[in-house]
């Protein structure tokens, strides 16, 4: 895969992320100091697994791959973890109605989730934790915070953190904690010193997933986890920590203050957050009947069409999924993937690397991308880039060593954004099968489409008009739009 020209260090110019923490961009300075294959640290809080994921757990996986992937373009050696939450409350309640074994349960859900994201090409994850996995940690890590002064435990076997121990709490949600004290409700557990005070270990004898410790048999609160997971396999101080927007408060706030508890020094310098997704203008929730099971986003939309939408939109702005929008987008697509069949041998040559087109396009890219990720405006200069090599090939161009170099480069920059891994055909039988289902009818191949052409071309030869019309018209039902031009005859999604 292509890389950026020199190491991140010795570059004139340095990637701007956005930090929630502060609310403003700022420099990327990572904490590896390695002036050559420098190290950065991330993390991004995964699934809890006691359903079928959605498709807003997708959509975080692929705006950190674009994140990741990026990274790596500019020769940084990306470490990254995620997590899955396998002892929660919603798990525990689920296998009470269901009977299922816990365990099981959520390795299905789970091995469902990452072959999800497996089909949408992307990464996989360096290291995979589960909170089953580590339990001892956290209750070691919890131990330390009571040594400390920064929890306490009840006389009936739970643990909290104090939130009047830690002075800056609220420093990454911008919360006033008096002012929290006003939100949070009146019927909190009273083993609290304060209602704003969070689980760190629950006292519980009743699930199969509860586990001996010092206070009691029980099982660790939702926020302990992440901390003592990113603790164990990154280490106390890291890059970047990552998440959805609904993440922010209290779950990261929460994190911060146990972290940097135990430590005593800073625990993330960045952290970033994935805009919300809403459904046709609503937030999806099962009760409003909008809520799109991940693995049926896949098959709806399909995978190249769903993760060129994505990259369409900036990964902290909010995206809505409507019909509208991927209609917009699905004949973009196409256009790309129609040019990589023109020029199916196109490679990147380390020789033409210095083609003045290509060094303007990769200075365009790096732009947009080095200003906080800016995925859109750097899938407009690859727009653009590709209608000037079409241009080209329409006035009569041949196919060139320096046009398969171009081609090459394009397709590799847009896998940097997850786009382009998918064959012509394939994109053409997924959009048609999305438009066939979007308009109710039958959903249609591009080898019927190809044989219509055939025909309505026969059929304008022998001046039979009637015939000509009646197959347009029936591709039009179809999400099909036939093209005439002095070079033949063509289609696009309708």
């Amino acid at each position: 895969m292509l890389k950026s020209k020199s190491e991140y260090r010795a570059s004139a110019r340095k990637i701007s992320i956005y930090n929630s923490l502060g609310g403003e961009k700022k420099p990327f300075d990572p904490i590896d100091k390695s002036p050559v294959n420098t190290e950065v640290k991330m993390y991004v809080c995964g699934l809890t697994p006691q359903d079928h994921s959605h498709i807003g757990h997708g959509l975080i996986g692929m705006r950190f791959d674009i994140i990741r992937r990026y990274l790596a373009y500019r020769r940084l050696n990306v470490t990254f973890v995620q997590n899955v939450t396998d002892i929660d409350d919603k798990i525990i309640e689920k296998v009470k109605t269901t009977g299922e074994d816990p365990i099981a349960m959520t390795r299905r859900f789970t091995d469902e989730f990452y072959a999800c994201l497996g089909k949408l090409h992307v990464l996989p994850v360096d290291r995979l934790t589960k909170v089953t996995e580590c339990v001892p940690e956290v209750v070691r890590f919890v131990e330390e915070l009571v040594k400390k002064g920064y929890a306490y435990s009840t006389p009936e076997g739970s643990v909290y953190f104090d939130v009047s121990k830690k002075d800056d709490y609220g420093k990454l949600s911008n919360q006033n904690t008096s002012m929290l004290f006003e939100s949070v409700r009146k019927e909190l557990d009273k083993q609290k010193r304060s209602p704003l005070d969070f689980a760190l270990w629950k006292r519980d004898e009743s699930s199969s997933l509860s586990q001996p410790s010092p206070w009691g048999v029980g099982r660790p609160g939702w926020h302990i986890e992440c901390s003592v997971m990113i603790h164990e396999s990154l280490g106390d101080h890291i890059d970047i920590h990552g998440g959805g927007l609904d993440l922010k408060f209290p779950h990261h706030e929460n994190e911060i203050a146990q972290s940097e508890a135990y430590s005593g020094g800073a625990f993330s310098d960045i952290w970033m957050h994935s805009g919300l997704l809403n459904i046709n203008g609503q937030k999806m929730s099962k009760s409003l009947h909008n809520f799109i099971r991940f693995v049926d986003a896949i098959d709806t939309y399909g995978t190249a069409l769903l993760r060129f939408v994505v990259a369409r939109h900036h990964y902290r702005s909010a995206i809505d999924f409507a019909d509208k929008l991927f209609r917009d987008n699905c004949n973009s697509l196409l256009d790309f993937h129609r040019l990589f069949g023109r020029v199916p041998d196109a490679a990147v040559s380390s020789s033409l690397m210095e083609d003045s087109e290509v060094s303007l396009l990769l200075e365009q890219f790096e732009i947009a991308m080095d200003n906080d990720f800016n995925a859109p405006e750097a899938l407009v200069a690859l727009e653009q880039f590709r209608a000037k090599i079409v241009a080209t090939l329409d006035k009569g161009g041949d196919v060139t060593a320096e046009i398969k170099h171009r081609v090459g480069v394009l397709k590799e920059l847009g896998q940097i954004l997850g786009l382009f891994f998918d064959s012509l055909d394939e994109v053409e039988s997924q959009g048609l099968s999305w438009l066939g289902k979007s308009l109710g009818v039958t959903p249609i191949e591009p080898k019927e489409i190809e044989a219509l052409l055939a025909e309505r071309v026969a059929a304008r030869a022998a001046k039979n008009f009637q015939r000509s019309d009646e197959i347009r018209n029936d591709l039009a039902k179809r999400g099909v739009e036939v093209l005439d031009s002095k070079a033949g005859v063509t289609w696009r999604f309708a």
